[in-house]
């Protein structure tokens, strides 16, 4: 099974097409936990993400109030407690998976331990296919690009720990990288990623961040 986690600060208005991504997947053994964070206790935005544990059942998708906690790294290590499979995929609420891609991306997860996928933009920016490596890179040079896209990876459990800072993702796999791991992308392009000037990485300007991430490595 898969453990799919999609942390939620902003981007609600976009839950019901990621969630509807989820359930038309043609693979079914997977569950989703969705953690509201840095808003009050019983917020609006935790009230229109708890509808959705109706659809399949709190067995199958469990919604979490975290209103204790801030950032999108602290959110996502605490939500692992909650995870009962040994893999975990992520999906930022503003993005769309094809309904094939995690059965795709299953037949890679026992020679790999972090399995990714092409994509395409769209939102502000239509039809763009981002310029990343595809099949076996675990030796690429990761400083090159970021070669992962956040919403398409599934990664064994015991390897997730996000530093805290605004490039969680990115510093997750040069971490890895260093470490040894393996990493595959597929060709196929299985995840929309949607670019709009509130998302995360723009909204903070986090592209300026990129040069003090890779001295770190």
């Amino acid at each position: 099974m898969i453990s799919i986690l999609m942390p939620i600060y902003n981007g609600i208005e976009f839950i019901e097409d990621s969630v509807n991504s989820i359930l038309n997947q043609t693979y079914n053994n997977w569950e989703l936990i969705i953690g509201v964070n840095g808003h009050p206790q019983n917020s609006d935005v935790y009230e229109v993400a708890k509808k959705y544990e109706n659809v399949y059942g709190s067995t199958k998708i469990r919604v979490f109030d975290l209103y204790m906690l801030k950032g999108k790294s602290n959110t996502l290590n605490f939500m692992l407690r909650y995870c009962n499979n040994n893999y975990i995929a992520l999906l930022d609420v503003d993005d769309i998976w094809y309904p094939n891609k995690l059965e795709i991306q299953t037949k890679y997860l026992n020679d790999f331990d972090i399995v990714g996928s092409n994509c395409v933009w769209f939102g502000e920016k239509n039809d763009v296919i981002p310029s990343i490596p595809i099949g076996d890179i675990s030796e690429f040079n990761f400083k090159q690009v970021n070669p992962i896209i956040n919403s398409s990876s599934i990664i064994r459990k015991g390897l997730c720990y996000w530093n805290n800072n605004d490039l969680e993702d990115y510093d997750l796999w040069l971490r890895l990288r260093n470490l040894g791991r393996k990493f595959y992308n597929c060709e196929e392009i299985l995840v929309k990623h949607r670019i709009h000037q509130t998302s995360a990485f723009n909204a903070n300007g986090n592209h300026l961040k990129v040069a003090e991430l890779l001295a770190k490595y």
